[in-house]
């Protein structure tokens, strides 16, 4: 029986005395209405959108860069910089009708031909955009204020890309001048104070005058303070050092105590991405009675319960419970059964077990990756841990040539999102590019359905995945947001990070 630690819970009661002898001192009047201060899960690596990976750095994007569309809390999509969007008759063609008077921060005006200059620099990144942007072959400029996107097929993700990385847009300018990964210049609601920031300390934004939405946007600056570490996090939250966290759901008991304020939304999943699925690396991932295997040796249930403190469900899927390709049946298909793991293994050649190296985010998944271990040994599995520091911030290059890595992975809405992020062969999250035929063809045929004949094919897509056991999810978790009472957040599904919109004074 393998004992599920709750190891943030003894690290936090370590620092509590600590935590009760400070009220926030200094750090306090920094805090206030006037200024909103978020604990961030990482560092910002470069300033450049289209370099930019999904995750917690989305803060530091939406305070200089605007995106085209946006997402509201429960990821319907409306209007921002395009104040109307609309599609062709066969999905081929989206034209953006651009709002009137907005301009970058060193005084460019937006216009088509700005438009044109972003989308394809997002094309030739290596960030998350470069996905949603890998349909548009041509941008054409209707004429100053109208821009048509030319599709090579139908691309049910485009609108989500277009409201976030691949939608922000960078002053022409800094473009062409090649300064954007160090010098963000954007339409935002915010401008970088690089002389009250530090590098991987503390990042100061002030209200950008003239800005076109500053109702959107009350606080007068933003300070934005990056925590590999929880419990750093935690503690800065506690003395005052910052108003907001992702947090863990081990944190909720000592929150309430110490008066914050705790909400949840669905939102990611957590497990292990097989990725050597045709046994490159690993030859043992290979076979597709191994990967179940993998899946049939974890007891989801007990994890959730101890681990998770029952913030979530138990689940065998990687895509959001909200969205079209949901199946609630498909989280029974793996019950946690040793015997039935070790008779997979024997099957496959690998009575005697095998080994095989995990990578993980160091810090964030520490407490998670023993536990897996720990499963995994009792069925045969011997796990080498292969840490790796800060690459939920950008360091893909570490997951290349590696058989298999967890990480806490974004469930999104559309479900067409997920599928540029983790299914296609240029996927940020497959490294080894691998497909298989059905999950080709249904790449094929989802973009092309609509209404409930898309939302059959990409349950179909879901189920041949869970089949096959592409991945071994543990649990689709509640996200964990801890704040001060003196702000209000509004909570977003399917986004890691409520955008910045949706923080407010506390009224």
């Amino acid at each position: 029986m393998v004992q599920l630690p709750r190891t943030l819970t003894a690290a936090l009661a370590a620092v509590a005395l600590a935590l009760a002898g400070c009220s926030g001192g200094g750090q306090a009047s920094e805090a206030g209405s006037a200024q909103l201060v978020l604990g961030n899960n990482g560092d910002v690596l470069t300033w450049d959108p289209a370099e930019m990976k999904e995750g917690a750095v989305i803060h530091y994007a939406e305070a200089v860069y605007d995106p085209l569309l946006r997402k509201t809390a429960d990821s319907k999509i409306e209007g921002n910089l395009a104040s109307e969007y609309t599609y062709n008759d066969d999905l081929t063609e989206l034209t953006l009708k651009l709002r009137d008077g907005v301009t970058f921060s060193d005084d460019t005006a937006l216009d088509g031909e700005a438009v044109k200059v972003n989308i394809e620099a997002r094309k030739k990144g290596a960030g998350s955009a470069s996905e949603a942007a890998r349909a548009i072959e041509r941008v054409e400029v209707v004429d100053p204020k109208t821009v048509r996107l030319h599709l090579s097929e139908p691309s049910p993700g485009l609108l989500a890309g277009l409201a976030t990385y691949l939608g922000y847009m960078v002053s022409p300018k800094a473009l062409a001048a090649g300064s954007i990964a160090t010098t963000p210049v954007g339409s935002g609601p915010y401008l970088l104070d690089a002389g009250a920031s530090e590098k991987g300390v503390s990042y100061k934004f002030t209200a950008r005058e003239g800005y076109w939405n500053r109702e959107a946007f009350p606080f007068e600056t933003v300070v934005i303070r990056p925590y590999e570490e929880f419990t750093a996090r935690y503690n800065a939250l506690a003395t005052g050092q910052i108003q907001f966290m992702y947090g863990t759901s081990d944190m909720v008991p000592k929150a309430k105590t110490d008066g914050l304020t705790v909400k949840t939304v669905p939102g990611e999943w957590q497990g292990i991405i097989l990725q050597d699925r045709a046994g490159k690396a690993s030859a043992a991932l290979g076979d597709v009675r191994v990967r179940q295997a993998i899946n049939h040796a974890l007891d989801r249930r007990a994890i959730l319960e101890t681990h998770y403190g029952g913030f979530g469900q138990v689940s065998t899927q990687t895509f959001n419970p909200a969205s079209e390709a949901w199946v609630p049946e498909l989280n029974e298909r793996y019950p946690y059964d040793p015997a039935k793991a070790k008779e997979l293994l024997a099957a496959a050649g690998y009575g005697n077990g095998f080994k095989i190296k995990i990578s993980f985010s160091e810090g964030f998944m520490s407490p998670l990756v023993p536990i897996v271990a720990q499963y995994l040994s009792d069925v045969g599995i011997t796990v080498e841990q292969v840490p790796v520091n800060g690459f939920a911030n950008g360091g893909l290059e570490t997951l290349k040539g590696q058989p298999a890595f967890m990480l806490s992975f974004s469930t999104n809405i559309p479900a067409w999102t997920d599928v540029l992020n983790k299914l296609t062969p240029t996927s940020l999250w497959n490294n080894f590019k691998y497909t298989d035929e059905t999950v080709t063809r249904l790449l094929k045929e989802i973009p092309a359905a609509q209404g409930d004949k898309q939302a059959a094919l990409y349950k179909e897509l879901n189920t041949h995945l869970v089949e096959q056991a592409w991945f071994a999810p543990i649990v689709t978790q509640e996200n964990v947001y801890l704040f001060k009472p003196d702000i209000d957040v509004t909570m977003q599904q399917a986004q890691l990070m409520p955008s910045l919109r949706f923080f407010a004074p506390a009224k």
